[in-house]
């Protein structure tokens, strides 16, 4: 008498052991189970189930890719080369159907087919984890309100009510929302991360996330403009407040929580991916949206989009409680983000939407140039050559590491006088501060691409047209946090050792 079939068996008749295997043992067992003898049964498993079956491969030509944008220097040539070569790296995978390079376009990674910042690709039926990042719906926020106040005083009331740094609010000093209690939890994408939802509720971050108070004044064509577009809530603050206002800017995504949904879809995709393609690298692993898997994703990262937003709006909602004020408008859009569109999904890495909504307005969007420099709030053209993307900031030319390379004195360390000089020629008028107490020059002005070449390329593209240019007052960044005493003296210490080694030698040559 037969025993019946297992797993075994047809790893030794030649299947592979991966998803599959579960799917077609129960049908041999379904067959065995009928009377088939074990030959016979693995002969009709095989046209079912076969042992080798087809997988999508990369594409020989990639699919195609337009270009927002110009270089006019060497240095912007070498960045725009490296974005190109990374782009068209990810358009060789199948289910990519276009891309498109924004003008802040800048490289993000040196895998391959990293998408580079100022990215935006189309999918068909597919979503790329790798091609949103793990800065999830990392998106701008502004509200407008009527506020004299001075500067300096609204600068100390924001400083107290957001926070910024690793890590979450500590306990005790939590923020809560209903949005933590949506029915999401059983999602796999998003079981066990309800705390994480908790802990970073009410925080911004670090890197190029900001909390930045200016000025605006629409001009009256500006208020025609938005009137015409549909966008009558703005429109009618505008005709109330005679087109002046304050304005609140948040920078920031889905911290801790988007970047753990981000790890388990990338898992997800590249399992799938081993699966069901050959020579499909990391950066570019995807998950078929009409999968149940995929659709899960999907789901998840909606919900990850409902709780950005909530979290820029409840660090608004307490500024405003501190200053006595209500919000006669607000503005808001993802720039790392997935969205649906027909039957593809449009991913953008660092890319804002220049489409129209539902609606059929064209869609607002706000795009910082630096702290120093206007945010620009935009009417998108929908500039389908483009992917109806536009630019989500200024973007680099140069990596961090590179652009602070030049303020570093012998031993490696940075100075902190040509520091401080560098950033009050660059920031001089404004109230900037740094939330960690020490600044970071490499997201000061200094580090972004020239801020009058973006707009100028916007324009020059057909991207967006722009209605309102919020004026700089004041910003905060992270920063960097205080240097613990035993890091100083360990970095001392190196740094004496360094010396007498360099003096030794000359001593030597002498």
């Amino acid at each position: 008498m037969n025993m019946e079939i297992k797993a075994r068996d047809l790893l030794a008749a030649g299947w592979t052991e991966n998803r599959r295997l579960g799917v077609a043992l129960r049908r041999a067992r379904e067959l065995e189970a009928g009377g088939l003898p074990r030959d016979e049964t693995l002969r009709l498993l095989e046209t079912e189930f076969p042992k080798e079956w087809p997988r999508l491969e990369l594409r020989s030509a990639p699919a195609a890719l337009a270009e927002a944008i110009e270089a006019d220097t060497p240095l912007e040539a070498a960045n725009l080369d490296l974005a190109r070569r990374r782009m068209t790296e990810l358009l060789h995978v199948p289910v990519v159907r276009r891309g498109v390079l924004m003008p802040d376009a800048c490289p993000s990674g040196s895998a391959t087919a990293t998408i580079p910042v100022g990215g935006g690709i189309e999918v068909e039926n597919a979503i790329i984890p790798g091609a949103h990042s793990a800065d999830i719906c990392c998106s701008m926020f502004a509200t407008f309100f009527a506020d004299n106040h001075p500067v300096s005083e609204v600068m100390d009331h924001l400083q107290a009510v957001t926070h910024f740094g690793a890590g979450g609010r500590p306990r005790g000093q939590q923020w809560t929302s209903a949005v933590i209690a949506q029915p999401v939890w059983d999602n796999p994408f998003l079981t066990g991360l309800r705390s994480r939802a908790q802990d970073f509720l009410g925080t911004q971050g670090d890197g190029n996330h900001f909390a930045y108070i200016g000025r605006v004044q629409f001009t009256e064509a500006q208020h025609r403009a938005l009137a015409a577009a549909g966008h009558l809530s703005l429109a009618d603050a505008i005709a109330h407040n005679e087109g002046a206002f304050r304005v609140l800017v948040t920078h920031h995504g889905s911290r801790g929580l988007g970047a753990d949904v981000y790890k388990r879809g990338q898992v997800a995709a590249r399992r799938w991916c081993d699966e069901n393609t050959r020579g499909v690298p990391d950066a570019a692993a995807w998950l078929p949206a009409d999968t149940t898997e995929g659709a899960a994703y999907w789901e998840a990262l909606r919900y990850v989009a409902d709780w950005t937003r909530e979290n820029h709006a409840l660090i608004h909602d307490a500024l405003l409680r501190r200053l006595g004020l209500r919000a006669l408008a607000q503005v808001g859009n993802e720039h790392n983000f997935v969205w649906r569109r027909c039957d593809s999904f449009f991913h953008g890495k660092g890319a804002t939407p220049a489409w129209r909504d539902a609606e059929g307005r064209p869609l607002l969007g706000l795009i910082p140039l630096n702290m120093a420099r206007e945010i620009l709030l935009v009417l998108g053209s929908d500039n389908d050559d483009c992917l109806s993307f536009c630019p989500h900031g200024a973007g680099r030319n140069l990596s961090r590491t590179a652009m602070l390379a030049p303020y570093r004195d012998a031993d490696g360390e940075l100075d902190p006088g040509r520091v401080r000089e560098a950033l009050a020629a660059s920031t001089a008028g404004l109230d900037v501060r740094w939330y960690g107490g020490a600044p970071d020059l490499s997201e000061s002005p200094l580090a972004y691409k020239d801020a009058a070449k973006v707009k100028a390329q916007i324009a020059r593209f057909g991207l967006a047209s722009v209605v309102g240019e919020i004026q700089p007052l004041g910003c905060i960044m992270a920063g960097e946090a205080p240097e613990p005493a035993w890091q100083r003296v360990r970095r001392e210490k190196r740094a004496r050792h360094k010396a007498a080694r360099r003096d030794g030698m000359d001593e030597s040559m002498a």
